[in-house]
């Protein structure tokens, strides 16, 4: 996949969409690997007969990467001249003279439709959007993506995104980039990179096989000066597990979860679906001790590994009994100790509105929130969940994992 590509332009010359996709056809093997071509200059061809003008290498590419690193498909792309981002159509229909975009165009199979993840100008650093083309390059679905984009060079672009949310399942693809600088002669502006081939790439699946911060230490909080809360749940995984996991697949928020070990076994399927959601594992002790020795702690880790893959880098004491030798046994395991600094002590199960009241009541910038999807009756901080997300949203919160709030990441790793 990596290595300098060079340039190629479509040079039509009066062809039709028609007969340029057959003469591209005609000229390259029937492989796989190749039939993308054929889509793409389907789509170029679309665009030759609208009417024309002026506008040539304004931007010409000069290079481009794609890449799997994590969980995030990373695309780079190198042009002769700054590429001015604000210009560009997330969602372009290719077909429309004038029509300015940065593509790649994925293909699985088939080129009967084509699938373009396109950098947006009006949110460059944040999102990219996605268009599916028939065959004659009309657009047949339409959205958006978030993503990370960066320019470590003025002629140099890196994008960042999960394949999934650009509707990219794992699979084997062929890539091409797709350019146009939006002049009204289409055919002197479309570009295309790599040339006479297209490039390869498999998409792995990938799944959470750690994270990063576990060092000795306690913590009850994280920074107090970003508007950003952890919502933490104990004593699971539980037959309330997946309801609490549905909550915050629809509200879109991570969440870190605190296992205990002898509970884990049956509900396998219930820890790698947090993982798989972007949440988190932590360590709660094997059998919900206070004040826990090695063993306690170390099996509990063990388990969350072999059940998920999953190295647990935070540990959570139970009852929050924590003194020099846990937090420094957790640490020897490579966990930082974790706390909390706001709890609805919905353990007593008090009522739905006590345990919201209690929590939007207190939390503040950096707070980690104790609550309970396990280890006893759990519908009451269930039903208060949704509504303690809508009224820290609306105040201005954002949510993170714990690892996260803390200034570390989940580590992800392809597999398969």
């Amino acid at each position: 996949m990596a290595g300098t590509l060079r340039l190629v332009r479509i040079r039509p010359s009066g062809l039709t969409s028609t007969s340029l996709a057959q003469t591209t056809a005609n000229h390259l093997p029937i492989a796989t690997s190749r039939k993308i071509l054929c889509a793409a200059a389907i789509v170029a061809g679309a665009l030759l007969l609208l009417p024309g003008g002026a506008g040539a290498d304004e931007q010409r590419l000069e290079h481009a990467d794609l890449f799997q690193a994590g969980r995030d498909l990373v695309f780079t792309v190198r042009t002769a001249k700054p590429l001015a981002l604000a210009k560009l159509e997330a969602r372009p229909d290719v077909r429309r003279p004038y029509t300015r975009y940065l593509c790649i165009s994925f293909s699985a199979d088939r080129p009967r439709s084509l699938r373009l993840l396109c950098l947006d100008g009006r949110e460059p650093h944040r999102r990219v959007g996605f268009v599916v083309l028939d065959q004659n390059g009309k657009p047949l679905e339409k959205g958006s993506a978030r993503a990370t984009v960066k320019r470590p060079r003025p002629d140099k672009l890196v994008v960042a995104v999960e394949p999934g949310e650009a509707g990219l399942d794992p699979g084997d693809y062929e890539w091409v980039v797709l350019q146009s600088n939006g002049c009204n002669v289409p055919r002197r502006c479309i570009h295309t990179l790599p040339d006479g081939n297209t490039r390869s790439i498999r998409l792995r699946p990938v799944r959470a096989v750690g994270c990063t911060g576990g060092s000795t230490g306690l913590v009850t909080n994280g920074p107090r000066d970003r508007k950003v809360v952890a919502l933490t749940f104990d004593d699971g995984p539980s037959d309330y597990t997946e309801d609490f996991l549905r909550v915050l697949r629809e509200k879109d928020v991570p969440g870190t979860f605190f296992e205990v070990g002898q509970v884990m076994p049956g509900r396998e399927d219930a820890m790698r679906q947090i993982l798989a959601q972007g949440s988190e594992l932590g360590d709660h002790t094997m059998d919900h001790v206070e004040y826990p020795g090695y063993a306690q702690i170390a099996g509990a880790a063990q388990r969350i590994e072999a059940y998920t893959h999953f190295k647990p880098c935070l540990f959570r004491p139970p009852g929050g009994a924590a003194n020099a030798g846990v937090v420094a046994t957790a640490g020897g395991l490579g966990m930082r100790t974790v706390t909390w600094d706001v709890d609805p002590q919905d353990w007593r199960t008090p009522g739905t509105e006590a345990i919201y009241a209690n929590i939007v009541g207190h939390a503040q910038p950096g707070s980690i929130v104790l609550m309970h999807d396990g280890g006893g009756p759990r519908g009451e901080t269930l039903a208060a969940l949704p509504r303690i997300i809508d009224t820290l949203r609306g105040r201005g919160y954002r949510f993170a994992t714990v690892t996260e709030l803390l200034g570390g990441r989940i580590l992800y790793r392809p597999y398969g």
